[in-house]
């Protein structure tokens, strides 16, 4: 998976050079960084990370475009303690593990823009479309012993008795999705502008069954804001 995403990243790389030596041509790159929270569900397993961004845009009007874009996006994970058990058919429960949690999300979304146009030296833009979206989450623990536990949002489920140690697991799921937002653009000089954008990002995640037999969704989503340049 991580090959797959180096190699979008660098595709959109490629495609998108010339765009720098065009200045105000049809096609351009966008690259930028910022700050991205998870929200509901999602939000209440991990904090707010960073996000890293690039993209190439085809503009066939002044006020319309086209944009393919990947994006990394590394959130810090919050612990949980979770009960121990027995290896016994009982489950009686003997003390507590600590839980670290690591996550991130990246995508490749497919992008309409409408914006104001290019000639604007403060401008504005909607964007929104859909895309593809990987998450991994892995656990680790300091502790030892045995538990079962289940959280579709951590991507485990073990509805039986497995051992704890360093590493409790490592998943990854890819999921289709769609964002919405919008942007503010400042022009820099005849060829880049710098621009603020925030949007919603949801996508919808696999199932799994717990061991009272029902079904959770591990759906997600997320909000970066960005600030970047387009060239």
């Amino acid at each position: 998976m991580k090959t797959l995403c180096f190699v979008a990243f660098l595709v959109i790389v490629a495609a998108a050079a010339p765009a720098r030596a065009q200045g105000d041509g049809p096609v351009h790159v966008n690259i930028g960084g910022g700050f991205t929270t998870p929200v509901s569900d999602v939000g209440e397993r991990f904090g707010t990370g960073g996000n890293f961004t690039i993209g190439m845009i085809i503009e066939p009007t002044p006020i319309f475009g086209f944009q393919v874009e990947y994006a990394y996006n590394g959130l810090s994970g919050k612990d949980k303690e979770i009960p121990l058990y027995l290896p016994t058919p009982n489950l009686i429960q003997d003390g507590s593990a600590l839980i670290e949690s690591h996550h991130n999300m990246q995508y490749i979304d497919f992008n309409a823009i409408l914006k104001t146009p290019g000639d604007a030296k403060v401008g504005f833009y909607g964007i929104g479309g859909m895309g593809a979206y990987y998450r991994s989450v892995s656990l680790t623990t300091p502790s030892v012993g045995y538990t079962t536990w289940c959280d579709p949002y951590w991507y485990v489920c073990y509805p039986t008795l497995v051992e704890v140690d360093r590493i409790i697991g490592d998943r990854s799921s890819w999921d289709p999705g769609i964002n919405i937002g919008a942007g503010v653009t400042f022009k820099l000089g005849d060829a880049a502008l710098f621009y603020v954008e925030s949007r919603w990002h949801y996508m919808w995640g696999p199932e799994f069954t717990d061991a009272e037999g029902a079904t959770q969704k591990a759906n997600g989503q997320y909000f970066p804001v960005t600030f970047g340049f387009k060239f």
